[in-house]
Order: structure tokens, then C-alpha cells, then sequence
């Protein structure tokens, strides 16, 4: 018979993120090929978050007592509570997704519940290998660990847009198409993500040895003052762009219009990337990369690829050279549509669902006949 699935999330759209990504086609890919409950947090103030605990509880209870389902879902490790509580009572597998912050989070009363939580679990699904190791570090069996990367979705990308199109982005951006190469980051702007370090410290070297660049940063957050204030103190008015928040239509534009990503990640005490997701997208864009190798970046979310250059994080000298030799590559279309080719292969939705249905029916299966799972 079908397997049933609960799925329990706190980070979902059209609250912004990539753990709200993640759990929105992870629940969605899944519940195209087995039946799926949801109970999802939808972006509400954070204020309002420890209520989603007794709303999550109540709901699962119901849907435990009267739709009875073979296997729980958890969306990430600030829920392990919930989630052995759930299995207490539903007698049923839960597995759980970790990413990054949420294993590793400094706090000493965090450190002694949510490992402890998650031990309670029947199964980890870890998104790098990072977060795994980090996984055991704390105690978690390894034999209750598997590794799901993270997919991204095709369809939100392509390599290049229409000549007219790209020329109305170019104008709304203030973007002269002729001065070159154009380099891209993503994500929300805090330390760790290394935008300030980049232009403060990267870029006034870069425009010395080149100028045939434009710099596009897509995001918010609190190191916006701090960047806006570094290109003014740098002279690079001309060379970069802060773009903030966008649409999905206009990432989807200047992932196009770009040709090389840049995620220049700094070591933040207490914060971490546990995957990258924005590295998929530039790949599925087709664009070629230079980023750190720090965590979950760089590890098994990036292939050692020609047109991938990984360096030590905060290197200057480490990365003038990367963006040199990257921008001295085969940045054509054909080589775009390569690199999509690629990262598709690998990382589409469609191809990490089966990697969840295999992980929950291999679940089933190990918790035994006699505790009615898949049975129903």
C-alpha cells in the first residue's frame, strides 16, 4: 500500500529562506507521488512562533488519531521535541531534517535538549556532509544518519534572456552591459556570507588589476549600511550594484544576465552554512563559480568542475586570482547550458524526492511489522 506521510514545518513560504525552500518542494515533490498531510508555519511575526508548539501538537494529534499516517516529518531540529513527543505517541517512525545553525547553535540549554532530541529519532536526513559530521559530533548514531543534499528547481532559471528583455534589466538596474563581465552574489547580507569582507577587501584590489566588471549584490540584512558605506569609502560606485530584495522574475533576470557567482563566505563563531543553496541556482543558470571552501559550501554541494574555484576563506590574493582565471574561461552559452546540464542531472527536485522516498521507505521498513508501519 501507499505510504502515508505527516510532514511538520515551521519554515515555509512565503516566509523567505532557504529551509523554507526546502521543506515547500521537498513536501510538494513527495506529495506528488504519495498522499501527504502538512502542517506548516506560514511566515507569521517570530513573536508568534512559540505558538506554532501547541497548534503543530494538536493538529498532529488529530490527523495521528483519526488519518492515520505511516511516518512523520519533521522540518529541522528546533521541532526534535515535538517530534519525540509525536513518536511516543503515534507509535510511528519520525525522521527529521538537520541543516547547519540549527545542529550547531551555541547556546548551552540548546546544546542539552535538541541533541538529546534528536538521538530519541529514528532517522537524520543531514544536507552535507558537514552537518552530518556535525551530527555525530553529538552523539547521534551514525547508522540514524543519511545524506540529502539539497535540489534545486529548473524551471526558475535559464542561461540567457532575450536581447530587448536584458536591455530594459540593464537600464532599471543602472547596468551598462559593455563594461564587461558581471559578477553576482545571493543571500541575506549578514557577516557570514562575507559581502562586506568582499567589497571592503576584494574588490578595491580586483578594480586595480581590471575593469571590465560589474558587481550585482541580490539580498538585505544587517550588513546593508555597512556595504553601502564600504563601495562610497572605495570608489566603487560604478562597479557595483545593490539590488536588495528582488522578485522572482527579476532573480530569475540577473541570475541570466550574469557570468560569474561569488560566494565569498567568511568563519562566523556560532553561525554557519550548512549547504548553499544559491550555489544550485548559479549552476542551474549556468554560471561558473568562486567561492570559499568553508562548511557545507564547497563540500559535497560543489564538484570539483573546471569552472568551480574554491579558496581559503579570506584570502585576497587566493581570490584576485580565482576571479581571474575564471573570468579567462569558456563563459559562452554552450558552456552555460553544460553547466545547467549538469547541476539538473544531479540536483533537480524531481531527483532528490526519490532520495526522500527511498530514505522514509528504508524507515518503514527497519521499524519493524509489528508496529503497523505501512501496514495501514
Amino acid at each position: 500500500m501507499s505510504m502515508k506521510i505527516l510532514f511538520v514545518t515551521r519554515k515555509y513560504p512565503p516566509s523567505i529562506g532557504g529551509m523554507q525552500l526546502l521543506s515547500y518542494y521537498v513536501t510538494t515533490t513527495v506529495a506528488e507521488r504519495v498522499p501527504v498531510k502538512l502542517i506548516k508555519w506560514k511566515g507569521a511575526p517570530l513573536w508568534l512562533l512559540p505558538l506554532f508548539y501547541p497548534y503543530a501538537f494538536f493538529r498532529a494529534l488529530f490527523v495521528i488519531l483519526f488519518q492515520p499516517v505511516d511516518l512523520i516529518h519533521i522540518g529541522d531540529p528546533v521541532l526534535a521535541p515535538l517530534g519525540v513527543l509525536l513518536r511516543l505517541i503515534g507509535r510511528v517512525p519520525v525522521a527529521i531534517n538537520a541543516h547547519g545553525l540549527d545542529v550547531v547553535y551555541p547556546n548551552r540549554i540548546y546544546q542539552k535538549i535538541i541533541p538529546a532530541c534528536l538521538r530519541k529519532l529514528d532517522l537524520v536526513i543531514c544536507i552535507s556532509e558537514y552537518t552530518r559530521q556535525q551530527c555525530l559530533v553529538r552523539g547521534v548514531p551514525a547508522e540514524r544518519l543519511c545524506l540529502i543534499p539539497v535540489g534545486v528547481d529548473p524551471r526558475s532559471f535559464v542561461v540567457a534572456l532575450p536581447q530587448d528583455e536584458a536591455a530594459t534589466w540593464a537600464h532599471r538596474w543602472a547596468m551598462d552591459l559593455s563594461s564587461g563581465h558581471v559578477l553576482l552574489s545571493v543571500g541575506r547580507l549578514v557577516s557570514r556570507k562575507g559581502v562586506y569582507f568582499f567589497v571592503s577587501q576584494i574588490l578595491p584590489e580586483l578594480i586595480k588589476q581590471r575593469t571590465d566588471w560589474i558587481y550585482l549584490i541580490v539580498g538585505d540584512g544587517p550588513d546593508s549600511a555597512r556595504i553601502a558605506a564600504a563601495i562610497k569609502d572605495h570608489n566603487l560606485a560604478d562597479h557595483v550594484r545593490m539590488l536588495g530584495e528582488v522578485t522572482d522574475e527579476e532573480r530569475k533576470a540577473v541570475y541570466a544576465m550574469a557570468d560569474v557567482f561569488v560566494m565569498p563566505n567568511i568563519p562566523v563563531k556560532g553561525d554557519v552554512e550548512g549547504f548553499g543553496i544559491v550555489t544550485l541556482e548559479a549552476r542551474a543558470a549556468g554560471l561558473a563559480l568562486v567561492a570559499a571552501s568553508l562548511e557545507g559550501v564547497g563540500g559535497d554541494s560543489l564538484t570539483q568542475e573546471e569552472d568551480i574555484l574554491l579558496v581559503p576563506p579570506k584570502d585576497v590574493a587566493a581570490f584576485l586570482k580565482a576571479i581571474d582565471d575564471v573570468l579567462k574561461m569558456d563563459l559562452s552559452h554552450e558552456a552555460r547550458l553544460r553547466r545547467r546540464q549538469h547541476v539538473v542531472a544531479r540536483y533537480a527536485w524531481t531527483h532528490i524526492a526519490e532520495g526522500y522516498l527511498a530514505a522514509f521507505h528504508n524507515l518503514c521498513a527497519k521499524f519493524g511489522k509489528n508496529q503497523g508501519c505501512m501496514k495501514r
